[in-house]
């Protein structure tokens, strides 16, 4: 669901009517100073993130896989295979 053009006019609209002409600037200035601060904030998390070193994913190894077909019962009936 995005937003179309004419939802943002009348949406400006509606704002322009409720705060007036006067405190609008300063609202929208602000908006953008919040949103742009939040992207700030977001890629230098995404950078953080980046940084750290995964810890313990290259010590550990599985255990060795045993033989499984080994181990397994024969089964009744058809093997299912063509």
């Amino acid at each position: 669901m995005s937003v179309g053009p004419f939802e943002l006019l009348v949406l400006l609209v509606v704002l322009l009517l409720v705060v007036g002409p006067t405190v609008l600037p300063r609202i929208t200035r602000n908006l953008g100073k919040s949103v742009g601060s939040f992207q700030q904030g977001m890629r230098d998390h995404d950078d953080r993130v980046a940084e750290r070193p995964v810890e313990g994913t290259l010590e550990r190894t599985a255990p060795p896989a045993g033989s499984p077909r080994a181990e397994l019962p024969p089964r009744d009936g058809p093997s299912g295979e063509v």
